[in-house]
């Protein structure tokens, strides 16, 4: 794969009769910011479980990281996953631990000692605006305020590459941006960034952009006139 994070080459899955990527291809280099925009039911989050190894490579070949989704192996797949950091489109917690306990997760199953997690959990939480409830419940938290701490979350091990599956789908316009400002300081920071989403977003501008139309990605532009306007 040499620089690529993400090589993806003809890629087809069908799900019985109903075919939802169609010989898709998509090379996403270190560091880049790529979004990728359609329709609900387009195949967005197949895309997303592809590239976690959530789905077999049947047709085509698929690169995420130094890892050939063609023949990856359990132990290669868990490899991978640890190295990539996941906002899923809809918000999972352990809902009877505390905020902090959630966004410390995946420090604590890569087996970090507590002092660790608990300082590098305080700072997430400082990032995302989410210091004043640390000790409270997700399910006490505002919709905003989860769609933070679920990217939080999924940063604050550092991975090489995060997967935002539909981040802003149920965000009022204020904590869409919240939302949107986090992944933006995380891509300014050298992070290999890939969104997918139905609404326009002001991170559009800094972006490859793509549409996700008949099973294949097309590029998309004229997207961005769209965002700014």
């Amino acid at each position: 794969m040499d620089s690529l994070i993400i090589d993806l080459r003809s890629i087809s899955v069908s799900f019985g009769s109903r075919s939802v990527l169609n010989g898709l291809s998509l090379s996403v280099g270190k560091g880049e910011l790529v979004i990728v925009e359609g329709a609900t039911g387009a195949g967005k989050t197949t895309l997303i479980r592809l590239l976690l190894g959530a789905l077999p490579v049947r047709s085509g070949s698929a690169g995420v990281l130094d890892a050939d989704m063609t023949r990856a192996s359990r132990e290669e797949l868990t490899r991978l996953r640890r190295r990539v950091g996941v906002v899923f489109q809809t918000p999972r917690f352990l809902e009877r631990d505390s905020v902090l306990s959630n966004v410390i997760l995946p420090l604590v199953i890569r087996g970090d000692n507590s002092a660790r997690c608990r300082a590098e959990g305080t700072r997430a939480l400082l990032e995302a605006g989410l210091s004043s409830c640390s000790r409270t419940c997700p399910r006490q938290i505002s919709g905003g305020e989860q769609a933070r701490l679920q990217i939080a979350r999924a940063l604050i091990h550092k991975p090489y590459l995060l997967l935002a599956d539909e981040p802003f789908a149920h965000l009022d316009p204020e904590s869409a941006v919240e939302a949107e400002n986090l992944l933006a300081t995380a891509h300014s920071r050298g992070m290999t960034v890939l969104i997918t989403t139905h609404r326009p977003t002001r991170l559009i501008e800094r972006a490859r952009r793509y549409r996700l139309e008949g099973g294949r990605l097309v590029d998309n532009p004229e997207t961005a006139a769209g965002a700014s306007s």
